[in-house]
This record gives C-alpha cells, sequence and structure tokens, in this order.
C-alpha cells in the first residue's frame, strides 16, 4: 500500500485523480497477475544468466592494498566474505572506477590518485565483460568479450584501454566509447544506489529522516536524472528565445538598408541602358510578328511529325497483328484441333484399360462371392449330414419295426409319394433359379438407373458446391487486396514501381485493367462467362506508346510476372454510331455487355471497345433469340452471348446466312479478373446464402442417394433369404425322396442294418472330404483376394491418369476456344488501327499544305524585321502583346529622365554597399531560421517529457511500493511507502506484528523504522533498497557490508530477502561484501550463487 501526500509544484505533479489512478491501479494488478503467469510459464532458458553485459573477471595492480588480485565473478549473485583489512572493499572501489567513476563517488578518496598503492607510481584496473548473445555490443569489432583497463598515475593522465577480449588487441582509448558500452549495457556506475561503498552502506542503512530517504529514492530511481533534464532543456528554451527576439531585430534593420541600397543601384543602372532600349523596343515589334509566325509553323511541323510517326506505328501494329495473329491463325487451329483430338483418343484409350479393369475386378469379386457361397453350403451340407448321421443312428435301433410295417404295408404307395416330391423339387429348383438371376444382376455392382442418377446430381451438387467455396474466397481475398486477382503483392511493388518512376513514363501505364471495370450487381450471374471471355484483356497492362511499353516489359521481368500489354493511343473517339441497337419489344431480354460494366477510366472503355467490341456483344437469357439478333443487320450485333450451366455458357455469332454456336468454359479455379468496388460484402453475402441453400440441396441429395442404396441392399438381402430358405425345401425334399427309394430297395432286417451302418460310414467319409475342399477353398479365397487388392491398386492409378488425360482435353478444347477468341479480337483491333491510319493520313495532308503557306509569310516578315535590328539584340518574352511593348517604350523614355537627375555617388561605391547589406541580411535570415527550428524542436521534446512525467514518477513509485510490500511479506511484516511530494519526504511504516509478555502491544499497528530494533530497521532498509534497485534497473549492482548493524538473525532473514528478490532479476549481477561468515545461511549452494572467501590480511 503506497500514500502520497502534497503538491510538488516543481514537478507539476497531480496525485489523486480517480480515473488515472485507478486505471494505473487496475494496470498494476494486471501486470501483477501477468508476472505470476510468467513466472509459472517460463522455460528454464528465461531464469539463464545474461550472455552479454556481466563481469567475468577484475584484476587489480598496485591498487589500494592490492598488490596483484585477481578475482572471476559469477554471472548471478556473489557474496565476498572476508577479514577486515583483507581487501574486499577494493573490489567495489575497482569495479566503480575501472568502469568511469570518480574517486569521490566511491568514497575512498579525494582523487584517482590516492587509489595508487602506497609506494607505487602507477595501478591499473582490469575488467572483463561478457558480450555475447543478441545483446551484444559491436561483436564483430570487439568479440564475445570487451576487456576495460584502466590506468592510474601519480604523475601524468590517466588512460584508458578497451580492448577486444579475443586477440587483446586495443579498439578504443576514448572514455565516450566506455560510456556507450556502460549504456548499452545499462551500467549505471554514477548511480549512488548502483554500488554502494562502506560508507554510502551505512550512510543508507542508518539514514534516520525521511528527506534523506525521499533524496535516496528520488536519486536511485533516476527521477532526479529526469528533473533534471527538464530544467536544462527550459533553460536553452529561454536562452534561444532570447537570442531569436534580438536576430529578429536586427533582421529588420539589415532588410531596411538592403532594400534603399537596392533602389539606388537600381535606379544608377537603369539610366544607361534603357536609352539604348529606346532604339530596340521599335524592331521588337516587328521581330515579335516573326515569332507569332514561326510558333504557328513549329506547331504544324510537330503535329505533322506527330502525324507521321502515329502512322508508322499504326502500320507495325498492322503488321504485328497479322504476323503473330492473322496469317498463324488457321495453322495455329490446326495444331490445337489435332492436339485436342489427340488428347482425346488418348483419353478414349485409357477409358477402355479402365473399363477392362473394372471388369476384371468385377470377376475377382464375382469369384470371391462364388468361393464364399461353397464355403458356405459346405458347411451348410457338413451340419445336415451331422445330424442326417444323428437321425440313422436312431433308426438304426428301429428298424426292426419299420421292416414289419414294410412287409405290411403298400410299395405303390411310396412310388406315388416319391413322384408328388420329385415334381415339387422340381418347381423350388425353378424359383431359385429365378431369384440367382436377380442377386447376380444386383451383385455385379450395377446400380440402378435412380442410383446413377443421384450420383451424378451429388457429383454437380459438389462441384457447384466448391466453386461457390473459391469465389466466396477469392472475395474475401480481394477485401483484403483489391489486387488479388492480378498477383497480390507483386501487383502492387509493381503499381508502386511505375509510381515512382512518374515523369520518365510518355503517359503513366494503366492496370490490370479488370482493376478498373466492375460488372453492376444485378448481372452478376453474367461474372463467369464474362471472365473466360475477355479474361485476357482484364488481365492485361495498357500503355500509351512503345517506349512505355518497353519500360513496363523491364519492369515486369525484374518482378517474374508474365502479363500482356496493349499499346493504345489515350484518345477518344465516338463509338456511339457503332452501338448496337435493340429490336423494339427486345429491350428487357437482351442487353449490350458495355451497359452492364462500371469503368472507372476512360482509357480502359476504349481499350475494351477496340479489343472486345463490348459494344456490339449482347448477353441474351433466351439463346433461341441469338440467331434473330444476328440475322437482323441493322441492329449491329457481333456475338450473342447466353449461359448454359454453372460450368459453361455459348457464343452465338455469324449472321442469317452462317451461324455458329461455339462452346465457352468457364475458368471456375481462376478469380474473376474484375474489381469488386463496394458492392464485396454484398457479394459474399449472396455467395454465403447460396453456399446454405447448395449445401442443403447436397445434403438432401445424399440422404435420398443413401436411401436409394439402402432400397437396393435390402433387396439384395431380401433376395439372399429367400435362396436360403428355398435351399433349406430343397434338401428337405430330395432327402425325402432319397429315404423313400432306399425303403423301396431295402430286402430283409439284416440288408436294412448293414445299408444303415454304410450310410453313417459315407456320411462321415463325405464329412472329412468336405471339410478338405473348404481348406482348399479358403487358400484359393485367400489368393482371390490378393488378386483383387493388386487389381484395386491398379484401377485407382489408371483412374487417376485417365481423370489426368479428361482434365488435359478440357483444356485443349479451352485453348481452342480462347483461339477463337483472341482471332476476333485482333480482327477487330485490326480495322480499328486501319480507321485510324485514314484518319491520320488526311491530317498530313493538311499539314503539309498549311506549312507552305506559313514559311512564304515569314521570309516577308524577316525580311523586314532586320532592317529595324539583328534578332540576337531583342529579347521577347512570353508575356509580350503588341500593347504591352508600346507601354514597355514609354515606361523606357520616363525611367531615362528620372535616372539621369544627379545622384552624387560613385557606381562602384553604391555597388559594394548593396553586397555588404545583402550579406547581412541573409547570415541573419539563416540564424533567424535555425533559432526558430531549435526553438521548436526543443518545446516539442520538453512538451512530451512532461505529457509522460506523471506515468513516469506513477509506475515507478508502484513498483517500488511493490517491491517493498512483497520483501516484508517474506519476514511476515506488512508495510508501505508514503510520499510527501510537497515535503520532500519518504515514511517508511511498518506492521512487524509483535506482542509483549501480556498478550499486548503495538505490532498490530503501522510504525515508522525509527521505532524498530536495529535487525528489523537494517532488514527494512534493505526492502527499501531493493525496492529502489527494481525501480533503477541496473545490470550490474554493488553493496557493500549490508549486515554490519544486523545480528545472525537478521542477517540470515537478510540475505535470504536478497536471494528471494534478486532471483526475480536472473539476467543482472549483484555482488554483496560482507565481513560476517555466511555459512549458516540456506539456499547458498544453488548455481546462481557463488561464495569467495578473500585471504586473511598479512601482519604488518
Amino acid at each position: 500500500m503506497t500514500q502520497y501526500e502534497g503538491d510538488d509544484e516543481e514537478l507539476e505533479f497531480q496525485e489523486g485523480t480517480d480515473g488515472e489512478e485507478d486505471e494505473n491501479e487496475d494496470d498494476e494488478d494486471d501486470e501483477g497477475e501477468d508476472d505470476d503467469e510468467d513466472d509459472e510459464e517460463e522455460v528454464d532458458s528465461a531464469f539463464a544468466p545474461a550472455k552479454a553485459g556481466i563481469i567475468q573477471k577484475i584484476s587489480l595492480k598496485n591498487f589500494m592494498c592490492h598488490d596483484s588480485f585477481e578475482l572471476e565473478l559469477g554471472p548471478q549473485m556473489n557474496f565476498i566474505i572476508g577479514r577486515n583489512g583483507s581487501g574486499k572493499s577494493a573490489i567495489l572501489t575497482g569495479i566503480s572506477v575501472g568502469l568511469g567513476a570518480k574517486a569521490t563517488d566511491t568514497s575512498r578518496g579525494s582523487s584517482i590518485k590516492s587509489l595508487i598503492k602506497d609506494g607505487k607510481s602507477t595501478a591499473r584496473v582490469m575488467i572483463v565483460l561478457s558480450n555475447e548473445g543478441s545483446e551484444a555490443f559491436n561483436p564483430e569489432e570487439f568479440g564475445n568479450k570487451i576487456v576495460v583497463e584502466r590506468k592510474f598515475q601519480r604523475q601524468g593522465n590517466n588512460s584508458y584501454y578497451i580492448k577486444n577480449g579475443e586477440t587483446g588487441k586495443t579498439i578504443s582509448n576514448k572514455k565516450s566509447v566506455l560510456e556507450d558500452i556502460c549504456y548499452k549495457f545499462n551500467i549505471t556506475v554514477d548511480n549512488p544506489l548502483a554500488f554502494l561503498s562502506q560508507d554510502k552502506a551505512r550512510e543508507f542503512l542508518t539514514a534516520t529522516t525521511d528527506h534523506i530517504k525521499y533524496d535516496y529514492f528520488m536519486a536511485g530511481a533516476l527521477i532526479n536524472d529526469i528533473l533534471e533534464n527538464y530544467k536544462v532543456i527550459s533553460t536553452n528554451i529561454v536562452e534561444v528565445q532570447n537570442k531569436l527576439t534580438l536576430v529578429k531585430t536586427d533582421l529588420s534593420v539589415a532588410v531596411t538598408k538592403y532594400e534603399e541600397s537596392k533602389n539606388l543601384y537600381n535606379k544608377f543602372k537603369k539610366s544607361d541602358y534603357l536609352r539604348r532600349q529606346l532604339d530596340l523596343i521599335n524592331g521588337k515589334m516587328y521581330w515579335f510578328n516573326v515569332r507569332v509566325i514561326e510558333n504557328k509553323i513549329q506547331k504544324y511541323k510537330d503535329e505533322l511529325n506527330k502525324n507521321e510517326e502515329e502512322i508508322i506505328l499504326i502500320e507495325e501494329e498492322i503488321d504485328a497483328i497479322d504476323e503473330m495473329t492473322l496469317n498463324k491463325y488457321e495453322e495455329r487451329k490446326s495444331d490445337l484441333s489435332d492436339e485436342a483430338l489427340e488428347k482425346h483418343k488418348l483419353f478414349e484409350e485409357k477409358q477402355k484399360i479402365n473399363d477392362t479393369l473394372k471388369d476384371k475386378l468385377k470377376e475377382i469379386k464375382i469369384g470371391i462371392e462364388d468361393i464364399n457361397n461353397e464355403i458356405r453350403n459346405y458347411n451348410e451340407e457338413i451340419e445336415t449330414t451331422r445330424t442326417e448321421i444323428k437321425n440313422l443312428k436312431k433308426e438304426l435301433g428301429n428298424e426292426q419295426e419299420k421292416i414289419d410295417e414294410l412287409n405290411g404295408g403298400s410299395k405303390e404307395k411310396l412310388v406315388e409319394n416319391m413322384q408328388k416330391l420329385e415334381q415339387e423339387l422340381e418347381k423350388l429348383k425353378s424359383k431359385k433359379d429365378e431369384i440367382l438371376e436377380q442377386l447376380n444382376k444386383l451383385q455385379d455392382g450395377e446400380d440402378s438407373r435412380a442410383i446413377k442418377e443421384g450420383k451424378e446430381k451429388v457429383t454437380i451438387s459438389n462441384e457447384h458446391l466448391s466453386t461457390l467455396r473459391d469465389r466466396r474466397k477469392n472475395l474475401l481475398d480481394l477485401q483484403r487486396d483489391k489486387y488479388t486477382p492480378w498477383g497480390g503483392k507483386d501487383i502492387n511493388s509493381i503499381l508502386r514501381e511505375i509510381k515512382h518512376i512518374g515523369d520518365d513514363w510518355h503517359r503513366e501505364p494503366i492496370g490490370p485493367i479488370g482493376s478498373f471495370v466492375e460488372v453492376k450487381n444485378e448481372f452478376n450471374q453474367w461474372k463467369d462467362l464474362l471472365n473466360a471471355s475477355f479474361g485476357k484483356t482484364l488481365d492485361s497492362f495498357l500503355v500509351h506508346d512503345d517506349h512505355d511499353r518497353r519500360m513496363l516489359e523491364q519492369i515486369l521481368k525484374r518482378h517474374r510476372i508474365n502479363k500482356n500489354i496493349i499499346t493504345r493511343k489515350y484518345e477518344k473517339f465516338n463509338f456511339q454510331q457503332g452501338k448496337v441497337r435493340i429490336p423494339d419489344g427486345k429491350e428487357s431480354k437482351c442487353v449490350v455487355v458495355m451497359d452492364i460494366l462500371t469503368i472507372k477510366n476512360d482509357n480502359v472503355l476504349y481499350t475494351l471497345i477496340d479489343s472486345n467490341s463490348i459494344e456490339k456483344n449482347v448477353l441474351v437469357d433466351d439463346r433461341g433469340m441469338a440467331r434473330q439478333l444476328l440475322g437482323d443487320y441493322n441492329s449491329g450485333v457481333l456475338n450473342v452471348f447466353s449461359l448454359l450451366d454453372h460450368k459453361s455458357g455459348h457464343r452465338s455469332s455469324g449472321d442469317s446466312n452462317s451461324y455458329r454456336i461455339d462452346p465457352i468454359y468457364y475458368r471456375l479455379r481462376e478469380p474473376h479478373k474484375f474489381s469488386s468496388g463496394d458492392s464485396g460484402v454484398d457479394q459474399i453475402k449472396e455467395l454465403d446464402t447460396e453456399i446454405n441453400l447448395e449445401s442443403a440441396n447436397n445434403n438432401d441429395l445424399l440422404r435420398e442417394l443413401r436411401r436409394l442404396k439402402m432400397v437396393q441392399q435390402n433387396e439384395i438381402q431380401d433376395l439372399e433369404k429367400s435362396r436360403e430358405t428355398l435351399d433349406n425345401q430343397i434338401r428337405k425334399v430330395s432327402n425325402e425322396i432319397y429315404r423313400i427309394e432306399n425303403r423301396l430297395t431295402e430286402n430283409g432286417d439284416l440288408a436294412i442294418v448293414e445299408t444303415l451302418r454304410e450310410k453313417i460310414e459315407e456320411n462321415e467319409r463325405q464329412i472329412r472330404q468336405r471339410r478338405g475342399i473348404i481348406e482348399s477353398l479358403t487358400e484359393d479365397k485367400e489368393n482371390e483376394l490378393s488378386k483383387f487388392k493388386e487389381e484395386k491398386k491398379n484401377l485407382a492409378l489408371d483412374t487417376a491418369e485417365m481423370d489426368e488425360l479428361e482434365n488435359q482435353v478440357q483444356e485443349a478444347k479451352q485453348n481452342l476456344s480462347d483461339l477463337e477468341t483472341e482471332f476476333h479480337v485482333k480482327t477487330n483491333e485490326k480495322a480499328h488501327y486501319e480507321q485510324q491510319k485514314g484518319k491520320k493520313q488526311q491530317n498530313v495532308n493538311s499539314l503539309q499544305e498549311k506549312l507552305k503557306r506559313g514559311e512564304a509569310a515569314l521570309g516577308q516578315h524577316t525580311a523586314e524585321a532586320l532592317s529595324k535590328c539583328p534578332r540576337d539584340d531583342i529579347d521577347i518574352t512570353s508575356e509580350d502583346t503588341v500593347e504591352s511593348i508600346t507601354e514597355e517604350y514609354k515606361r523606357a523614355q520616363e525611367t531615362v529622365k528620372e535616372s539621369e537627375k544627379n545622384i552624387g555617388r560613385t557606381y562602384e561605391e553604391i555597388q559594394d554597399e548593396l553586397l555588404f547589406n545583402k550579406s547581412k541580411m541573409e547570415n541573419l535570415e539563416n540564424t533567424e531560421n535555425d533559432l526558430d527550428s531549435i526553438s521548436r524542436s526543443l518545446n516539442e521534446d520538453l512538451n512530451q517529457r512532461l505529457k509522460y512525467l506523471h506515468t513516469t514518477i506513477l509506475k515507478t513509485i508502484r513498483e517500488a511500493s511493490t517491491s517493498f510490500e512483497r520483501s516484508l511479506a517474506l519476514r511476515g511484516f506488512k508495510g508501505e511507502l508514503k510520499f510527501g511530494f510537497k515535503e520532500k519526504t519518504l515514511t517508511m511504516l511498518v506492521q512487524t506484528n509483535n506482542v509483549d509478555d501480556n498478550g499486548t502491544g503495538d505490532g498490530n499497528k503501522k510504525r515508522t523504522v525509527e521505532s524498530l530494533s536495529g535487525g528489523e530497521k537494517s532488514f527494512t532498509q534493505i526492502a527499501l533498497l531493493l525496492a529502489i534497485w527494481k525501480a533503477m534497473n541496473s545490470k550490474i549492482r554493488g553493496l557493500d557490508e549490508f549486515d554490519v548493524f544486523m545480528d545472525s538473525v537478521n542477517r540470515s532473514i537478510s540475505i535470504k530477502l536478497l536471494l528471494t528478490e534478486l532471483r526475480k532479476y536472473p539476467k543482472s549481477q549483484s555482488i554483496f561484501i560482507t565481513p560476517q561468515d555466511i555459512a549458516m545461511v540456506g539456499d547458498l549452494e544453488s548455481e546462481d550463487v557463488k561464495i569467495h572467501k578473500m585471504d586473511d590480511p598479512r601482519n604488518s
């Protein structure tokens, strides 16, 4: 618990604001919780010591009491113990001065020379710092160790040697480099609480007043440094503003003097040259007329050259179209047709092989089923035979009675019964044959017509669902990056490079073309068809001329992007006359392609008209209207597009005499080359709805297919049951016929008995025989199963190859369709270029005639102007007119009269004064700008620092308070730090829970540390020091004789406190010096604690 009292006017620090304080308290609680969670989740590496900025070794030579001393320190906590006079404190002093501290900072002398051992002239301190890992300081220069050596001399200057720890090479002798190293590693040797010598430690541990504690806290937590920086900046701002005021005053005077000098100089100069100007102004009018005629002639020449160059470019484009497309069309079409035919033949051959494999697999499967049926039949026969043996044995006992019955019975009746049974057996076999025929059809794997149709519907639904999901993904990608369909990041990089080139373009390229084109929402169903038809153009870039084309090709090549580049002059033309005219009454049934597009760039619009004739292509829902529209010569329709299904559409072309229909296969896996504009979110919602509907339809189709398969399986099971029932009936009838036949052939008692015995033996032999057959059939079944698996694997591989061939067939068909589209586009493009060439040639003829007339007039006007004056003497500007030249002549006359008045000074004097005043004014202007910039920068820096001052101080105090309370809790104490900023006090309140012999006392009340015992007070001061160290966050800390006022109990508790708290900062190094034995303190055997015992001092 931390309390604050009073206001500090100097800090402008206000406490107790509810919203901010509560918020910060919440943040602290959250930080505490986060710390707890981090402590639980940190891996072992988080507790490893730091790899950089840790002292590995210190060497002292002729330093204080040491002749030659060397000590290797542990990377985390070090305890240096030894008797008084053993030189313990010299180690901490050596670290401080070795890293740049003054002698007065160590309380060991008034100067560095006083640290040299008596009788010696020089001393050395060498410190080895680790320098590995991500926090290393210039490792390529200093290596994995930095050696800092400081040499002290009684005579002369002290010096530094900062070396590479691996090679021993001295890298620098500058203290500024050492300061950079300490700053990098956060080693604060100048902080009074970073390295506490004996005197400083005693002073801190015995600090009695709250003012002293406050001063220690503010200095140790670096808050005093922050406030001192604010004061220095404020002083600098005032000084700069005072200087700026003086400079502005001087500048005002300098500007006035410069203007006076400039006016006098100009007045002197004008009187000399204006008289000569009077003679030239009359001729200027003549030469002005010559320039007007020359400008017109030059304009005609420029336009003539431009038109001639454009004619050449147009002819090159026409030749390129003929060479690259039209002349090779039939050859390319033939090649693609042959390729498509070849792919189709390969597919049909592979399909036949696949069918053969299926048939073979089906035969193996039937064979396995037959073997299973035989095994099952033989097992059933074995069971039947066993039953029959049992019955025969029973019959053998009763045979005498049956023989008697036979001798007294009628054989004619037995014959009649046997005939009836034989007729019944024929009927049962006939029914079984019918059932087997039905079973064979169902078990051959031939699905019913309903199941085949169900499978086809499921396949179509799956493909449509996959296409919809791909479209949704493409739209989501398009929301994140509008150039995703064209290459995403690569296209963005290309567009940035195009912008960066800037004026080097004749006209900046446009592209990708599709990013400027959007399909209106109500026509989204046409996107797939338009993307397949115009995708090549929509994926292209547009440039103004061949110069821009070459530049863009280099950019695309650098980015390894292959994009088509369309070269077209950025100019407009009237396309309305060529636009399709929809016949009356059919406006609602068809629409022009151009009308369903929103095109955001005029050059893109005219390019699509030139390249794809979007003003002449029509979309219809009913393909039956296509022939009517194409047959109407007045409509101007070039192509009619219509939808077929979700995978393809049609393009109809021709006229009433020649009519053709070409399929267009959609590029379903390819994103649309259109801009989504502001409708992307709506399109995603529509797709989500469509996906949900199609998913529901897909689930319905799958359920129906499962139902049909279940019906078929139930039918198979019913037939199997009927077959089994018939087999049992056939067996029973056959057995009865067999029994009657035996009875008819019986001959006396002994013969019947013997016959029964023979039957029993025969049945037992049949059981043995059938078991052998079953073993053979089982072996055959295993062989067939092995064949089945192998053939199934071959079928899967062959099916995959067949699918690949089918894709190649579709790709070949699409290539052929793309060639047809390209041919129509290039034919239209060539016609457009021919039209442009005719217009340009007319312009050339007209300009040549104008040039003849202009050059004749120029010769006449030039001769008249030369009679007045040479042309080089005339200066004509773009603002000159006939009226302005006349007015110029009048002003020159008046100025000459005014300038010729007596000035009274030489030209050199006036010129020197002007240059002097100008130089002085410019210097003051530069000084003013510099001071103004410095003032603004300092003010902004101060305002920014003050903005975060409150948060910095509050956070530091809260961290220190939390650490203080946690330290006290180790001993069962409670306490708080109470800050009084107005009085500049820091009060420590502690609750010890002590009671007296009567069970009473003030231990349950918080009290100041002055009322505590010596050991309790020292323990509390150690807790305060740890709180300050928490706020200071120095990499290396040192504390000398911290336990001087403690008994053994308090010393043990204090050391445990130090160990507990400092283990929370494993990346820092701590050095503690004590003359006491700490062997009785537990937990000192840990790897993070190293104990160094100094040798006893030698007797003098």
